[in-house]
């Protein structure tokens, strides 16, 4: 089990490249040849009226923990930050993987998996394999407790997906 403290504390945020679709072109965004997690994305000024667009298209963004890129397998993604994850739930420290993106954008591939091949399952299925093997190897012989549970957050309400209620487990809407 590694050493939480010798980790990068609090909360660290790790950006995903998506591979582009068969007919895309990923070339709207460079990686910083200095700072390798710095991404900025040149977002083109295509007007169907050819009328002037002064509109900002030129965003970067600096990610703490890091830039996954599209060349990326499941178990490397799994090394970076599932691992890191569940070795400092291990040493008693909460602990989160929270996915986030617009629809299509490759969040349940990476948290489930692919169903097709072994190889592409997702950092759940990876994270309790390597969870109870790591109780299995425990040598101080601790009490373990698991609870598990597969939130969503769609239109600012929770649901548990693992329950068979029907009903939002919560409301985060601001305005109650």
């Amino acid at each position: 089990m590694a050493d939480p403290s010798n980790e990068a504390t609090g909360i660290q945020v790790f950006l995903r490249i998506r591979p582009p679709n068969r007919d895309g072109d990923p070339s709207h965004y460079k990686r910083d040849d200095i700072n390798l997690n710095l991404i900025t994305f040149d977002l083109p000024k295509k007007n169907a009226d050819e009328t002037v667009n002064n509109a900002r298209s030129c965003y970067s963004f600096e990610f703490g923990g890091g830039i996954i890129d599209e060349r990326c397998t499941q178990r490397e993604i799994f090394k970076t930050v599932g691992i890191p994850s569940i070795d400092n739930a291990l040493a008693g420290y909460n602990s989160t993987i929270f996915a986030y993106g617009q629809t299509g954008s490759g969040k349940t591939f990476t948290i489930t998996g692919g169903p097709e091949r072994y190889g592409d399952r997702g950092i759940i299925p990876r994270s309790i394999a390597y969870l109870f093997k790591s109780i299995q190897s425990d040598e101080a012989q601790f009490e373990y407790k698991c609870f598990v549970s597969y939130l969503e957050i769609y239109n600012q309400s929770g649901y548990d997906l693992l329950t068979q209620k029907t009903q939002s487990a919560s409301s985060f809407n601001s305005d109650s």
